[in-house]
């Protein structure tokens, strides 16, 4: 048998529920009607671009090649920029007894992408698993091509 307090509390799990759903209703609706606007700047203001040359002088890179992978660590000296790709070119360098079997290795560089995400005057790390051709040179000679990222306010 149901008592009254059964009743009642049911009841009010029912006006709850409906509660519920048309409160988040309305907070969808909204947050929906207040979205392109901020969508909008948030897009224009992190837009990536190829940044300046006295922006990639600021950078402080410590990296090197081991175990198949690129590595080290990256300090982002601007103020102004906040860092998000890095594009070497990566030339392997094939000491005497490395050739020996490997004579058709290839010298020619190689150009790689290294996404990043280091704020203004932060430090960071660099990691990339070289490709498998290129995993058994112990060495590269490399430089930067480009660095991508966007201005900060």
């Amino acid at each position: 048998m149901i008592t009254i307090s059964q009743r009642f509390k049911a009841a009010g799990a029912l006006v709850f529920l409906v509660w519920l759903v048309f409160s988040q209703n309305a907070i969808a609706t909204d947050t929906s009607v207040a979205k392109p606007c901020c969508q909008q700047s948030a897009a224009q203001a992190t837009a990536v671009v190829e940044l300046p040359q006295e922006a990639i002088q600021k950078l402080r890179i410590d990296a090197g090649f081991g175990w198949g992978i690129f590595s080290g660590s990256i300090f982002n000296g601007n103020e102004n920029y906040h860092l998000k790709q890095l594009v070497v070119s990566m030339t392997p360098i094939h000491d005497g007894h490395a050739m020996h079997g490997h004579e058709n290795m290839s010298h020619e560089p190689k150009v790689h992408q290294i996404n990043l995400d280091i704020p203004p005057a932060s430090k960071g790390a660099l990691s990339m698993p070289l490709p498998n051709d290129d995993a058994h040179v112990h060495d590269f000679k490399w430089h930067i091509i480009k660095v991508m990222g966007y201005q900060t306010p």
